[in-house]
């Protein structure tokens, strides 16, 4: 069965070329390095956070998404995850976004770009 990104259970636009991936970890504020470059740290945890893009969104498009991401509440997001190797689900909030106006024709409305960072609640 094909698999999709979704958001609170919703297929969603698709985003153009996927979703990229960082991840950050915390460190305790004891970690230091010594005059030689050595580290020594406590890491606390490590969350992971995926960029979503897409391009030329229709108005329902655009509004199913920011409806969910748009107030920083956390969702939950349908993702393949490369730390877990399969698809799962996992909770994510939204922080900042932006878009882009395209065109306004009459029945052609199009967000010309969406982009925003989905930043992991819960640690990996």
């Amino acid at each position: 069965m094909q698999e999709y990104v979704r958001m609170n259970g919703q297929i969603v636009r698709q985003p153009d070329e996927g979703l990229g991936y960082d991840f950050e970890t915390t460190y305790t504020e004891d970690t230091t390095r010594t005059m030689d470059g050595t580290l020594y740290s406590s890491a606390m945890f490590t969350v992971e956070s995926f960029s979503y893009k897409a391009s030329w969104l229709t108005q329902e498009e655009m509004m199913t998404i920011l409806q969910i991401v748009a107030k920083g509440r956390p969702f939950t997001l349908r993702y393949l995850s490369p730390y877990y190797g399969t698809w799962r689900d996992g909770r994510f909030y939204v922080g900042k976004g932006s878009l882009s106006v395209g065109r306004w024709n009459e029945k052609e409305e199009r967000y010309e770009e969406l982009s925003f960072n989905m930043i992991g609640v819960d640690p990996i």
